[in-house]
Parts: C-alpha cells; sequence; structure tokens
C-alpha cells in the first residue's frame, strides 16, 4: 500500500486546490492526470462526474466520493461589496464576520478574499445568499470559500480548508492504483461526483440517467463528523447508515468478516463500526435506487468547518485514511465472498432453532392438555 509519507504529499496537492460546488473543474482535472498517470481507464458523463475503473458491462462494486465542498457563487461582481450564493450545510450562526477567499473561475488563482457582511436564508433556516466586503474585484461566476489554511500536518493529523470530501476520492485512487499493481482488475468502478454539497446533484444526474448497473454494490467513501463513540486515528468507520438510512446488511456483514480478517493478519490494523448520522453520504440515493450499498467514513474534525465557536479548518488523522485505503481494497480482494458472512449468519440461527425450537413446540404441546 501506499506509504503514509506518500499518502501525505498527495493530500498536500490534492487539499490546496480550490472546490465548491459546481466549482469542481480544478479537482477534476488533477484526479483525471492521476488516473492518466496509472494508466486507469475513465470517461467524464454529461454532468461532468468523473467515472474510472471497470468501464465494461459495469463493476462488481463502485465507489463513490464527491469533488466539491462547501462555499458561494459570486453573482453580483464588484471591488468593495459583491453578492454571492451559498451552496452547503454550514449552520447560520458562523458566517457574520468569517473571512472568505474568492478565487477566479478560470485560473483558480485567488482574485480576493473578504468578509460576510449579512445573510438570508431560504425556508427551511438554510443560508442561501450572503453579502461581502472584498478587498480586490471579483466577477460573477467567481467562486470561493472559508479562508482557512489550505493544508498542515501535525504529526500524523492534516488540518485542511476541506477535507470533505477530497480525502474520500485520495482514498478511492489511493485502493485503484494498488488494485491495479496487485493486477486486480475489473472489479472496482470509481465515481467522482460533483455538487454533493447541494443534495447529490451528480449523484442523482447519474441515477436518472441509469449509469449505475442495477447489479452494481455501491460503497460510499466520505469524511464523516466525528460522533461520540469514534476516535480520530483509531481508523475507519464502517458505516453503518447515516442521517437518512441505515445501510444494507450483507453489505454491512462483508465489511465486518473483511475488516476482523485483516486484523487477525495485523495487529496494529485497526476499525471502528458506528450509524454516522451526523451527516448523509452518497450511499442514501443509491439505496433508494435499490443499490446494495454501504459506507466507509474517515473521521472528521470540524464537520464543514463548524469549530466550536468560529470557522475553523477540517482535520483527519493519517491513519484512518490510510486505513480506509487499505480496508477497500482488502474487500475488493475478497469480493466473491461477499455472501458468505451474511450465510454463516442464517446458519447460525438456523442451527440454533434446530436445537432449540422443538422444545418450544413441545411445551406448547403440553399445555394443550
Amino acid at each position: 500500500m501506499t506509504t503514509r509519507f506518500d499518502l501525505a504529499s498527495f493530500l498536500q496537492r490534492l487539499l490546496s486546490l480550490p472546490t465548491a460546488p459546481f466549482h469542481e473543474r480544478f479537482v477534476s482535472s488533477f484526479l483525471r492526470a492521476e488516473l492518466r498517470n496509472a494508466d486507469i481507464d475513465f470517461l467524464l458523463d454529461a454532468c461532468g462526474n468523473i467515472i474510472a475503473g471497470s468501464l465494461g458491462q459495469g463493476p462488481v462494486v463502485a465507489c463513490v466520493a464527491h469533488m466539491d465542498h462547501p462555499g458561494f457563487e459570486i453573482v453580483e461582481g464588484g471591488t468593495e461589496r459583491v453578492v454571492a450564493d451559498w451552496y452547503g450545510g454550514v449552520d447560520p450562526k458562523y458566517f457574520i464576520g468569517s473571512r472568505v477567499v474568492i478565487y477566479d473561475q478560470e485560473s483558480g488563482a485567488v482574485r480576493a478574499r473578504g468578509v460576510v457582511e449579512e445573510i438570508s436564508k431560504d425556508a427551511q433556516g438554510r443560508v442561501e445568499r450572503m453579502k461581502l466586503k472584498v478587498m480586490g474585484r471579483v466577477e460573477p461566476g467567481d467562486f470561493g470559500t472559508w479562508d482557512l489554511v489550505p493544508f498542515r500536518q501535525r504529526g500524523e493529523m492534516i488540518l485542511t480548508k476541506g477535507a470533505d470530501d477530497l480525502v474520500g476520492c485520495a482514498v478511492i485512487l489511493a485502493a485503484l492504483q494498488e488494485l491495479k499493481a496487485r493486477g486486480v482488475e475489473g472489479k472496482l468502478g470509481a465515481f467522482f461526483t460533483r455538487a454533493e454539497e447541494q443534495g447529490f446533484v451528480g449523484t442523482l444526474g447519474m441515477i436518472r440517467r441509469g449509469s449505475v448497473p442495477a447489479s452494481t454494490k455501491v460503497i460510499s467513501v466520505e469524511t464523516s463528523k466525528a460522533l461520540p463513540g469514534v476516535v480520530l486515528g483509531g481508523g475507519p468507520v464502517i458505516r453503518l447508515g447515516d442521517r437518512i438510512s441505515v445501510f444494507h446488511h450483507e453489505m454491512i456483514l462483508f465489511m465486518d468478516y473483511v475488516a476482523a480478517e485483516v486484523k487477525k493478519k495485523d495487529a496494529q490494523f485497526a476499525f471502528q463500526r458506528r450509524v454516522m448520522d451526523g451527516g448523509t453520504c452518497e450511499a442514501t440515493p443509491h439505496t433508494l435506487a435499490g443499490h446494495i450499498a454501504g459506507g466507509i467514513a474517515v473521521p472528521l474534525h470540524n464537520y464543514h468547518n463548524q469549530g466550536k465557536r468560529r470557522i475553523g479548518p477540517e482535520g483527519v488523522h493519517l491513519r484512518d485514511v490510510e486505513g480506509a485505503a487499505r480496508l477497500l481494497v482488502e474487500m475488493i480482494t475478497r469480493i466473491d465472498e461477499f455472501t458468505g458472512p451474511a450465510k454463516r449468519v442464517l446458519e447460525r440461527f438456523e442451527s440454533t432453532w434446530e436445537k432449540y425450537g422443538p422444545r418450544l413446540q413441545k411445551d406448547t404441546q403440553d399445555t394443550k392438555g
């Protein structure tokens, strides 16, 4: 597998790129270059999502991660005060007075910096528009994010303006590269999607177009808010569900089985399991579309940059990122065993019934007398 040093170096290049819903072009360009360098097939669909890996009759498993992070788009430009549409879920209490950075829509270069002066909300109380005071000239179509450190490493912690979900993209790409190096091809596909933060727009486009075969199993790979019972550095989380839905029992049992098998061989490997209901991931729309779906989560500090009192950098632990990629590789390597764990649980239940069921039936017959 990729060394932790190589992973950190890769994350630095990826996390430093600007991105926001509907403005993923710089991340998309980077990922496509990496796929070309690794000689991994890919295409762009009609929505601009990247579909990579197995492109034949459909992969056995497809992993999905999104290329955007909460941010905004300038709708009224200028040099002092401008207006922007906000995309993504962040509590309104964080906005007023928070600093932002604005990128040129064509080059990705920083055009201006500013501060949020006013906000307006939609009927559900979510921020949808902002008025900004800026230093520099910006144009309609430019986009931005919170003005935070692009990348900083402290020991094995990575701090960044937006780990969600570029870290998930990195995990999937690392798994694709490792599987290719092992000669395991044709089983894993990857979807790098757009505008997830505004309601799974890219994923919904794939589902509506029938781009995902009904037989394909789907795994969401995403950073997710570190809730009680989950520890940063404690390993990747087998995600039992999210805020809206619980995931398929066969997928969860298979993930449990593979993680336990890896740990038998390597006592240093760690993993966690929990319903990560701090947010909703792309496994849910695929579940509702009828796919067998599940999730692997990398625990996230400061989910959507929401610190204790103010906007702050998101954080992930390298051990969790590395472990997520390793778990994914081992799952694909053993995917032919997918139905085994569920069958063994069912056999155990059948054995229990055969041993004790007759006793209940006998007790019922005795009471009839």
